[in-house]
């Protein structure tokens, strides 16, 4: 009312509403209480920006916040790991005659596609006014695709450097990062920002333009989603055979149309592996697993425990008989058929052929066994 009156126009055209910031228990916080904690006793404990990401994973929009102190460490947590990923590449040299590898080069390829695909579903949430989602993106785009898996893939071995065209894209994406999480931790990203490159007098990330949306290619990612389970899948085994992770491996393939092939180079550096043959046939003293429905096999020699494999591979086969059947029960119903979105059906549809050739590989993995 008041700019209608003094101005003579709507003063805003959206209203954003907080909740009540309650204890863990749901309690509104009260000095009768006594469960009103003094901020500047949190800040001085766990910083200003872990205190800030803890009221952002306390509630989504439009709910109570469920104040918790365990979730200012768990801020502060965060904020650990942006200053230590930043000390390491810090802590890379460089080879400027180095060429890249193939390896860095599909790193920086995978992570530039899934970069882009993470900001438009932040920028998505911000335009829903849905904040606290789109921190969580941000938090799992820097701790998981960015830390757990792309620095990992172009850290170069103890002791050698890097190639400047890998250094140079980490930094980039380090900087774009930055500028992605500073609303939510104003001061730890404005430290590592500065330190970033030389800046102007008065220069602030603050003042720095927000990444840019860019196109994504959804198969590529799709595809490196087989490489992580592939990865994973080797990393399993390594724990299940107690197998130290500098010990190189060798790894056999039963190659088909879900073997991400252009990728072999991540998954050599990933899972520290030796040599990577194609086969046709299954290798009963093989540790094995399937991702999609590819088949990988780990050779052991004859230190395989064949009870055990079939044990294992036992209760795989129970699990995705079970798994199979739910789909299929889905699939029976002609309501949900006939009225379900397209894509979900075909969802459904591709679930029901993975889990059928995972079920046939498994029993002849068992077979092999015997």
């Amino acid at each position: 009312m008041a700019g209608y009156e003094y101005r003579g126009e709507k003063p805003f055209g959206n209203v954003y509403f907080t909740g009540i910031v309650r204890d863990k228990l749901g309690r509104k916080m009260s000095k009768q209480l006594g469960n009103s904690p003094d901020p500047l006793d949190l800040i001085a404990k766990y910083g200003a920006d872990g205190m800030r990401v803890a009221m952002m994973l306390s509630s989504s929009a439009g709910n109570d916040v469920m104040f918790d102190e365990a979730l200012c460490e768990q801020g502060r947590n965060f904020g650990n790991k942006i200053w230590n990923a930043y000390r390491l590449i810090n802590g890379w040299s460089v080879d400027e005659e180095l060429a890249q590898s193939d390896n860095d080069a599909l790193a920086v390829e995978w992570f530039r596609h899934a970069f882009a695909k993470a900001l438009a579903e932040i920028e998505d949430y911000f335009a829903s006014y849905r904040i606290s989602e789109a921190f969580m993106r941000i938090y799992k785009l820097f701790w998981d695709d960015f830390s757990g898996w792309y620095l990992e893939m172009v850290k170069p071995a103890y002791g050698k450097p890097a190639d400047r065209k890998t250094i140079d894209a980490t930094r980039r994406y380090f900087d774009l990062l930055m500028r992605l999480v500073h609303p939510f931790m104003p001061f730890v990203t404005e430290e590592i920002w500065q330190d970033l490159a030389p800046r102007a007098k008065g220069e602030s990330v603050m003042y720095a333009a927000a990444p840019e949306a860019e196109a994504w290619d959804e198969a590529l990612l799709a595809r490196f989603e087989l490489v992580k389970e592939a990865i994973t899948g080797i990393r399993n085994v390594r724990k299940q055979k107690n197998i130290a992770q500098k010990q190189p491996l060798a790894l056999k393939v039963i190659a088909d149309e879900n073997y991400p092939e252009a990728y072999a180079p991540v998954i050599v550096k990933m899972g520290n592996i030796e040599s990577i043959e194609t086969v046709s046939e299954k290798d009963p003293a093989a540790a094995a697993f399937i991702v999609k429905t590819t088949q990988y096999f780990v050779p052991l020699g004859g230190s395989i425990d064949r009870e055990a494999e079939t044990k294992r591979l036992t209760a795989d086969l129970e699990y995705l008989e079970g798994f199979l059947a739910s789909v299929m029960k889905k699939l029976s119903n002609e309501r949900f058929v006939n009225s379900a979105p397209e894509k979900v059906v075909a969802n459904e549809r591709a679930k029901k052929a993975d889990a059928e050739a995972k079920i046939a590989a498994i029993r002849e993995q068992l077979a092999a066994l015997k």
